[in-house]
């Protein structure tokens, strides 16, 4: 014997679970090409803009120049992007990015939380180490 209305019952309990598990799934594919993205463009703006300074440039400049190309190249609402640097010895410059991405419902930003559950951003970073003395030496 058949009941009516089984299979509109079961996929009421069964569409929230399948809808966070969609959410969950855009939402990583998401930040791992945002990271992607984030490390290629990190690392050529730090090599174009931080080897070889120009006459009278400091690091200051060359890092303000990074974060600002990085910022405009990753300007959405759920992302936001930091710069930090750290001197080495011997000349040795440190460039550290900081990414930050906040989940999303599937577009739509929901940054500090959602259904009262407060939210991280998911962070990640790059670094690389260049001497701003001889252009194109990587360590």
């Amino acid at each position: 014997m058949h009941e009516r209305g089984q299979m509109t019952v079961e996929f009421a309990v069964a569409f929230p679970v399948l809808l966070a598990v969609a959410l969950i799934a855009v939402n990583a594919l998401m930040f791992m090409s945002t990271c992607a993205a984030f490390d290629n463009t990190f690392r050529q703006l730090a090599s174009t803009y931080c080897t070889s300074l120009g006459s009278g440039q400091t690091v200051q400049d060359a890092t303000a120049n990074v974060l600002a190309t990085l910022s405009d190249a990753f300007d959405e609402d759920n992302v936001s992007v930091s710069l930090e640097t750290e001197h080495a010895v011997c000349g040795y410059t440190t460039y550290i990015a900081t990414l930050d991405f906040y989940p999303t419902y599937f577009g739509m930003s929901f940054r500090s939380s959602f259904l009262g559950v407060s939210l991280a951003p998911l962070r990640h970073q790059e670094s690389i180490t260049l001497d701003g003395y001889k252009p194109g030496v990587f360590l």
